[in-house]
C-alpha cells in the first residue's frame, strides 16, 4: 500500500512527507526517541506508543495497513484495533522519522489518537521544519472519514493543547478534544486543498526560476 503524502515547509520550500503504517522494526526505532530526546513529551510519547503497540500486537489486535484495518473490522465490527503511523521524508537525511501517531479504532468505530509526537528540534539546512503535526492530524482525519467514522478524539497535554486549538479551530482545548465527522471532512478537505494550491504555486515559481546558466526554465 502506498503511503499517504502531505507537505511541510523546510528551508523555504514545500517538501513531501510520507505517512505510513509502522513495521515492528520501525516501532523499535521510534521507541529509542526516549534516549535521544530525554525529558521531552515526544520521547515519552514514543516510548509509551511503542509499549502499547507491542501489547496490542501480542494480543493479535494491531494492524499494519489500512487494508488490514478494513478487513479486521469486516470480520469483527466490535474489534478494538491499534496501529502506529510514522512520518518520514527522503530529503531529510538527518532523521529517519519526523513524527509518529499511535491510534486505536474503538469497538464503537471511533478513532482515538492516543499519542501524536513530532520529533523535537526538527530542522533542514539549519532552518526549522514546520507543518509536520498538522499534516499528520489532517491525514488521520482523512483515514477516519474514509472508514466512515463519526468521531475522532484524543487527550491533550498542557503543551499540546495550543496546537490542537489552532489546528482544530476549537477553544478552549483542555485535557481532551473531540471532532465529529462533518468537521473532520471540512478540515481535511480545506487542508489538502490548500496543499494543492501551494504545490501549484511552487511549481509555477520553479518553472520561471532561472537555472545555473541564468536562462529561464520556462518554455
Amino acid at each position: 500500500m502506498k503511503p499517504m503524502i502531505f507537505h511541510v515547509e523546510a528551508a523555504g520550500e514545500f517538501r513531501p512527507v510520507e505517512l505510513a503504517f509502522a513495521t515492528e522494526a520501525e516501532v523499535r526505532r521510534v521507541r529509542a526517541w526516549r534516549k535521544r530526546t530525554p525529558g521531552t513529551d515526544a520521547g515519552e510519547f514514543a516510548a509509551l506508543a511503542a509499549k502499547r503497540w507491542f501489547y496490542y500486537t501480542r494480543e493479535g489486535a494491531s494492524v499494519g495497513s489500512l487494508d488490514e484495518l478494513r478487513n479486521a473490522i469486516e470480520k469483527n465490527e466490535r474489534a478494538e484495533l491499534a496501529f502506529l503511523l510514522v512520518a518520514s521524508a527522503h530529503w531529510s537525511k538527518r532523521y529517519k522519522f519526523l513524527a509518529l501517531a499511535y491510534c486505536r479504532r474503538t469497538w464503537c468505530h471511533h478513532l482515538v489518537l492516543d499519542f501524536l509526537a513530532v520529533r523535537p528540534g526538527l530542522s533542514f539546512a539549519n532552518e526549522p521544519i514546520s507543518g509536520v503535526g498538522s499534516g499528520v492530524l489532517a491525514s488521520l482525519m482523512g483515514i477516519a472519514d474514509s472508514l466512515g467514522m463519526e468521531t475522532m478524539w484524543g487527550e491533550a497535554t498542557a503543551s499540546s493543547a495550543p496546537f490542537y486549538e489552532k489546528v482544530l479551530r476549537v477553544r478552549p482545548v483542555k485535557d481532551s478534544f473531540m471532532v465529529h465527522r462533518a468537521a473532520m471532512q471540512e478540515m481535511a478537505r480545506t487542508y489538502f486543498t490548500n496543499q494543492k494550491h501551494r504545490l501549484a504555486n511552487a511549481e509555477e515559481i520553479e518553472q520561471v526560476h532561472p537555472d545555473e546558466s541564468g536562462s529561464s526554465k520556462k518554455t
